[in-house]
């Protein structure tokens, strides 16, 4: 750990040039690390805080430091790009939209968690897994009329995949066609009612 005072090595005797240097060095490779911010700043320096262990860097203006992250933590803390688990809450402070992951039936992931949510392409839907299957998400009608006005639901007129209804819920569909080897299961107390 070192900080110095300047960073300008001043004429002088051998020796005393030599331990400038040197301290200039040692702050180098320590990236001025010390229990507070250094003293001799200029514009994008780096900085370690040992009270803290946060990595920070000095702003573009020179009055001020940002912190990039803790050094103690894998990633400085900071979420990877391929992937993060995140163990607060997350805040979306935008007007756009998020985007989830989009994919067909078939591409749905091998060994979902319960709450995975995505959009099923093949469905046009959205989806999430409710800790057995993947169900549709549930909200306004499917099919919208001339005025925008959703009265209409949608939905396949063949069942091609075996299917659980959740216990404790019902289910209705419309004149479905159960293709040969699917099943859907009704747990005790559910009721599936085909229209």
């Amino acid at each position: 750990m070192s900080q110095v005072t300047d960073y300008t090595i001043a004429n002088d005797t051998g020796a005393n040039v030599r331990s400038d240097i040197n301290a200039v060095l040692g702050a180098i490779q320590t990236l001025n690390s010390g229990s507070s911010d250094p003293s001799a700043n200029v514009a994008f320096q780096l900085s370690v805080n040992t009270t803290t262990s946060l990595l920070k860097i000095r702003n573009a203006a020179n009055n001020g430091y940002v912190t990039i992250g803790n050094v103690t933590q894998t990633n400085l803390g900071l979420a990877a790009l391929a992937g993060a688990t995140f163990t607060g809450s997350v805040i979306h402070n935008y007007t756009g939209a998020l985007r989830v992951p989009v994919g067909t039936t078939a591409q749905r992931p091998g060994s979902p968690a319960t709450g995975d949510f995505r959009w099923n392409s093949t469905l046009a839907s959205a989806e999430i897994y409710n800790g057995s299957a993947f169900a549709a998400v549930g909200g306004g009608a499917g099919a919208t009329g001339s005025g925008g006005d959703e009265v209409f639901f949608e939905s396949d007129t063949n069942v091609t995949t075996s299917y659980t209804i959740t216990s404790g819920k019902n289910a209705h569909t419309v004149s479905p066609v159960i293709n040969s080897g699917v099943t859907v299961t009704v747990p005790s107390g559910s009721l599936f009612v085909i229209l």
